[in-house]
């Protein structure tokens, strides 16, 4: 079930975040990166860093509350492909093959973009959890 509110909600804490992450996030690891000798920290699963589950995943499971389960986990999914999409409309760059994004399913291209493949899927799976009436 679509929430206007908690749709509101998410998407300005996804663009918001996008450039915290941009600006501060993620300047802190490429200095960490270059202190260490170029070693880049180890995945904890799959391509998934301590990071991304230990940080952003709760806090992107509390910020897409809302009382209707379809709707948290829209929002959820939704909040995923939107932070990441504004991260790059931040960086003023187009995703590349080589960034973390296209590592975790690959991506296509579309005239000069490159767009990861999970983009697209969780977007359709956002639709259809909004579109539920649980």
């Amino acid at each position: 079930m679509f929430e206007a509110a908690s749709f509101v909600r998410v998407a300005a804490f996804g663009v918001v975040y996008a450039g915290i992450e941009y600006r501060y996030v993620n300047r802190y690891e490429r200095e960490l990166v270059v202190a260490a000798g170029g070693e880049v920290e180890k995945p904890v699963f799959w391509v998934m860093l301590p990071y991304h589950l230990y940080l952003l995943l709760p806090l992107f499971v509390i910020v897409s509350y809302s009382p209707s389960l379809t709707a948290w986990a829209g929002n959820l999914f939704f909040l995923a492909a939107l932070e990441d999409m504004a991260y790059f409309a931040w960086r003023r760059t187009p995703v590349s093959k080589r960034d973390w994004t296209t590592r975790l399913m690959g991506s296509f291209r579309v005239g000069p973009m490159e767009i990861p493949f999970w983009w697209p899927l969780v977007a359709v799976v956002a639709a259809a959890l909004f579109w539920a009436k649980v």
